[in-house]
């Protein structure tokens, strides 16, 4: 239909005016927008430590802006437990719910949605190829659906900063984008090929896009989890869920060695995929996994330096070194420059 549109939703968390009182928000201000009623059921009474429609801080210089992009299959508020202490940190935080790989069934206004085209391959009992072609459809269609829903949203961002609540309140030179897992390789994306992004920082997402082959001008943070994958399958399907699992490092390390920025990873001992959202929160732990708020505090911890560093010129130790005894950091120095006799790439730092 030509005439139809996408439409793009966005919940935002920003520094409130201080004083701001109210209620703090729910977790699910609409339990029925949300198709997982175990997850709902799991969340509903939970709290934020938000407040909803507070005032904008006016105090100071203008916000850095941080567009964060939820992990396939969630929502915008999968991260809860990140963006609101980003937010409290001096940040403005655009979270875009990506509909048709989502949790999502209703707009906000109550308009029901389904995905009813560009849904998954059939799977053929064949794991590897079921994967790979997986893989393929993620990376077209469905990654370029979101990075133009990401940079519609960017677009939209630099009208609100002329008009509105947050008219002149919005630093359009310090923009920054996160995400987890799908979102987190849309955030890397996006600093390699829209120039309003200056850094990026993936909680634990295997790369899509242009960028696994060109990798990227602008910083970026990985953060990974250090659970073995393949532990989780049965010992028959173990080599290939390994072989798979090489291939993504291939990618991974094909975009670090081709970037020309900063390149930062960092592997969290005893912790899955699904504690880089809120999911470990709400979900019973298994045994031996680090508890899910210590993960929490790492997560943050790095993600806070790393924009505080690319965006705000603040230096921080947490970027040469990990004070954390679950982290292990490496860095990789963007390479020198070239010189009247040559070149010099550093090699990767570790802690």
């Amino acid at each position: 239909d030509p005439d139809d549109r996408r439409r793009i939703v966005v919940q935002v968390w920003y520094p409130a005016a201080p004083g701001a009182s109210g209620d703090t928000a729910l977790y699910l201000m609409r339990p029925d927008e949300f198709s997982s009623s175990a997850g709902a059921r799991a969340a509903r009474k939970a709290r934020t430590n938000s407040v909803l429609d507070a005032p904008i801080a006016t105090d100071g210089a203008p916000f850095p802006v941080l567009i964060y992009n939820h992990g396939g299959l969630w929502t915008r508020w999968s991260a809860t437990f990140s963006t609101e202490w980003l937010a409290s940190h001096g940040y403005v935080v655009f979270s875009i719910e990506h509909f048709g790989f989502n949790q999502t069934t209703k707009f906000p206004d109550g308009t029901p949605f389904a995905a009813d085209t560009l849904t998954f391959p059939k799977e053929t009992g064949d794991g590897r190829q079921d994967a790979l072609t997986s893989w393929a459809y993620l990376d077209d269609p469905v990654f370029k659906i979101w990075e133009a829903d990401a940079r519609f949203t960017l677009d939209q961002i630099e009208s609100l900063a002329r008009e509105g609540p947050f008219q002149g309140r919005l630093d359009l030179g310090k923009i920054g984008a996160f995400g987890w897992s799908f979102g987190g390789a849309l955030a890397v994306e996006l600093a390699a090929v829209d120039p309003r992004v200056q850094a990026a920082v993936d909680h634990d997402g295997q790369l899509f896009g242009v960028v696994r082959e060109t990798g990227t001008r602008k910083p970026v943070l990985q953060l990974r989890h250090g659970v073995d994958d393949a532990e989780a399958y049965p010992e028959k399907d173990r080599p290939t869920v390994r072989e798979l699992m090489a291939i993504v490092d291939r990618w991974d390390s094909t975009a670090r060695a081709r970037s020309t920025a900063d390149w930062f990873d960092v592997k969290i001992a005893g912790t899955d995929h699904g504690d880089f959202s809120d999911l470990a929160l709400f979900y019973p732990r298994a045994e031996g996994r680090l508890d899910p708020r210590r993960g929490h505090e790492i997560i943050n911890a790095y993600t806070l330096a790393f924009f505080d560093r690319y965006l705000r010129g603040k230096d921080s130790d947490l970027l040469r070194q990990s004070p954390f005894t679950e982290a292990t950091f490496q860095a990789y120095p963007a390479p020198a420059a070239v010189t009247a006799v040559g070149s010099s790439s550093p090699a990767p730092s570790s802690r």
